[in-house]
This record gives C-alpha cells, structure tokens and sequence, in this order.
C-alpha cells in the first residue's frame, strides 16, 4: 500500500478532527499489540470509526445507543457497517485499488465492536485501549454521568481478550476508576 495513502487518510482524520485522537491512536495500540501488522490492518484501525466524521444521509436512522455493548448490537453493527462504506469509498476515491486487501479493511471495520477471531480480537482491543485512554478521560472532563462511565470503563477492561492489552491498558483504567470514584 503506498505510504501516500496511509497519509491521506491520517490527515483526513485530523482534518474532521471527530474523536480523530482516538481513530489515530487505536492505530498506534494495534501496532503495540502486534508489531507484524500490515499496512491494510493499519488503515482498518484507522477507519473503525470513520461514519462518525459523516452527517446521516436521506432517509438514514441512527439506531438507538445506551453505551453498554449488549444492549446495543443494533447500534453496533450499523455503526461498524456504515464506517467499512465510508471508508472503502475514501479509499477507492484516494487510489486505491486492491480488491482483496479492501475486503478484508472493511471486514475488520465492521467488526471492530465484536471480534471473533485473532485480527478482529486484536481490533477490539486496539479500539478499547485507545477508548480507555483518550475518550474515557475526556468524557469525564465533561461532566458525562460517573456511574455510566464507571460501567463503560469495567465493560472495556473485562471485554479485552490478551493480557497483553490488559497490561498495556491498566494504567488508564485505574486512572479512570480512580477519577470515577471521587
């Protein structure tokens, strides 16, 4: 994959600046967690969350969404459906055209909230580290409901399925249930 793309999209995130230090870091946790991955993997992490940067189209309902990853599999697999879409088409609109590489980018997309299998568990757990990290304090600067947070930072930490993301992620867990618990 040439490096311009992996560029463009980068910038793209930081140009849309939604929740983009968490898109960017998940990128950065999936390399901590397997240093071999490669650069379709890569741009996957990149992506997972790429529906967030596009208003809702025509006719389009975003499913309800209570924060609690049981409850809210309807939400889930939208939001990972609706992030593959976006950014196969960012993809093909910046050159790039390998087929079997793009299905497998928007198959990790998709299934970033669930896993299921060693690429899309370690997407999950990219995800929730950089979640735990970046999103987790900033809701708590904003004054977000401490007991929900509370659960969502549990249900991210007991949801990670390496104990090497458990070790990589425990410092910002503690640090939120700390915060949490004053």
């Amino acid at each position: 994959m040439p490096k311009k793309i992996k560029e463009k999209i980068e910038n793209f995130i930081k140009e849309k600046n939604v929740e983009a230090e968490h898109m960017l870091r998940t990128g950065y946790w999936l390399k901590q967690l397997d240093s071999d991955i490669d650069d379709a993997f890569y741009i996957a992490a990149l992506c997972h969350d790429i529906e967030r940067v596009f208003p809702l189209r025509d006719g389009e309902v975003k499913p309800a969404k209570t924060g609690d990853d049981k409850l809210d599999q309807e939400y889930l697999a939208w939001h990972g459906k609706r992030s593959a879409e976006f950014a196969e088409k960012l993809l093909w609109e910046y050159g790039f055209n390998d087929k079997k590489a793009l299905e497998r980018i928007k198959t990790l997309i998709a299934n970033h909230s669930v896993g299921g299998d060693r690429e899309k568990d370690l997407m999950m757990d990219a995800d929730s580290i950089s979640l735990l990290e970046n999103n987790i304090p900033l809701f708590i600067k904003e004054g977000k409901d401490k007991e929900k947070l509370k659960k969502k930072t549990i249900s991210e930490f007991k949801r990670l399925t390496s104990e090497k993301a458990r070790e990589l992620v425990r410092p910002f867990y503690e640090k939120a249930l700390e915060e949490l618990s004053n």
